[in-house]
């Protein structure tokens, strides 16, 4: 259910400024951010970059949204955001979100987190992310079943180096039951590896599950039907 505190207040009177350029650079390389990010980001006080970011907020910029009343606010480009990173360069084309339903955004800010950890870590020992993407417009693929054509909608694709593209899948709910007693992510596995074996060029599946126990118990389930070295698994 969607806040009614999150809908835009319209302020004529704010208008970005230079200074609002690292803030929206922030929001279009994550897509999905807290104040606290914004801050690390910009190494901003995270008081000056919260009443910043309510302003761009009241002025239509960012859209934002949250689980619930105790967690903290989501931010994302809205249409007039995403002119405004597009002027400033920090988009190679429009990307924007009118608006984001509460019960998915701890599902997505989970991918920022992935992101963003991982980013750090590979610069820690001098590597780097040489693509990331997490729009889900740019990352759909139609793959050919028995049934016909599905949707193949990743959570994330990244790339190190020149290595070969990585998808993302973050499992953070058990699996629900596709059917004939397949998961839901077993179902996505099986799309995976049609993708492949349709042609797709070489690609590794990272599936991100809650705790180490569950990615043991999903291994021994799927080891026989799906013994490929490109689905790797971890918690």
């Amino acid at each position: 259910m969607n806040l009614r505190a999150d809908v835009p207040r319209r302020d004529r009177r704010v208008y970005t400024r230079k200074g609002d350029s690292p803030i929206l650079q922030s929001v279009a390389d994550c897509q999905f951010v807290t104040v606290e990010m914004v801050a690390e980001d910009t190494k901003r006080n995270v008081i000056a970059v919260r009443r910043r970011m309510l302003h761009l907020f009241e002025a239509g910029i960012l859209n934002r949204a949250r689980r619930d009343k105790l967690a903290p606010y989501v931010y994302f480009l809205s249409e007039k955001g995403s002119d405004e990173a597009l002027r400033y360069g920090h988009l190679t084309e429009p990307r924007h979100i009118k608006s984001k339903s509460s019960i998915l955004v701890p599902h997505d800010l989970e991918i920022t987190i992935f992101h963003r950890t991982l980013r750090k870590k590979l610069h820690d020992v001098g590597h780097m992310l040489s693509e990331w993407d997490q729009w889900r417009g740019a990352l759909r693929a139609e793959v050919e079943t028995e049934k016909g054509k599905e949707s193949l909608i990743p959570d994330g694709r990244f790339r190190i180096g020149d290595e070969a593209p990585c998808y993302l899948e973050i499992v953070k709910s058990y699996e629900s039951e596709y059917e004939n007693g397949e998961s839901n992510v077993e179902h996505k596995i099986f799309l995976y590896n049609e993708y492949w074996r349709q042609g797709a060029d070489e690609f590794r599946a990272l599936f991100v599950m809650p705790t180490k126990a569950r990615v043991a118990h999903f291994l021994a389930k799927i080891e026989e039907r799906f013994p490929l070295r490109r689905f790797w698994f971890t918690d």
